[in-house]
């Protein structure tokens, strides 16, 4: 047994966990009840959210920055995973990396992703990122590029420190968020490329959008959204 196997059973005999859902000892989800989230994906217009195939813009809605809104399952602050995300996203419980790629795997074995170059994520500012210790949507962006065998590119930096979004109504957070990103990376580097920009959870998609008006003022052809939930 490998040195980081030994630790994993040494932690699992002094803190047992359980699963979020059933309590069962073991793991945080267990197999069970991670088979009950619905993981065939969301794919939805990125303007009205109207799900569709492909999540596409409906022909009734004016194109913005974000070319597609995809997630793997939808969300529910009472469910499952509002737990998963909770945990995940406030508490940083690691082990459930595990269960997060196990959603995005189950996610890619029925659907295919728009053809990509490179995965990006939405950055936190650097004073909240201290406050967590972590970016919750570069953890999932890393899962999502491991099973795609593609890299992951910093391309955001956040300039100022804003309010979070789920205290603010949709026209409220497109004003919280002007002009709280700036392209980070080599212009030429990416002109013409298509990207995924990954977030935890697509709501309003104010955020996304805002992000990806800036990856499109930098020349990058395309912004495919990705989100493990569905608001």
């Amino acid at each position: 047994m490998s040195f980081g196997g030994i630790l994993d059973s040494i932690k699992d005999i002094f803190f047992p966990v359980n699963c979020l859902n059933c309590a069962k000892e073991g793991d945080f989800v267990c197999e069970e009840c991670l088979k009950t989230l619905d993981l065939s994906g969301v794919f939805c217009c990125p303007v009205c959210h109207q799900e569709n195939k492909t999540g596409d813009y409906c022909l009734g809605c004016q194109p913005l920055f974000i070319d597609a809104e995809i997630a793997v399952t939808k969300y529910d602050e009472q469910d499952l995973i509002g737990e998963i995300m909770h945990c995940f996203k406030y508490q940083y419980v690691e082990d459930l990396e595990k269960t997060i790629e196990k959603m995005i795997a189950s996610f890619l074995s029925n659907n295919d992703l728009p053809e990509f170059d490179a995965i990006t994520f939405v950055p936190l500012h650097g004073r909240r990122y201290i406050e967590r210790g972590f970016n919750q949507s570069e953890k999932i962006a890393v899962i999502l590029a491991k099973k795609m065998h593609k890299p992951v590119v910093n391309l955001l930096k956040r300039t100022r420190y804003t309010k979070p979004q789920a205290k603010f109504k949709r026209q409220e957070r497109l004003v919280n968020l002007k002009d709280a990103f700036e392209f980070c990376y080599k212009k030429q580097d990416f002109k013409n490329k298509n990207v995924i920009l990954v977030d935890d959870v697509f709501t309003t998609g104010s955020t996304m959008q805002e992000c990806a008006k800036v990856l499109k003022s930098n020349k990058v052809a395309k912004v495919i959204g990705f989100s493990l939930a569905r608001g």
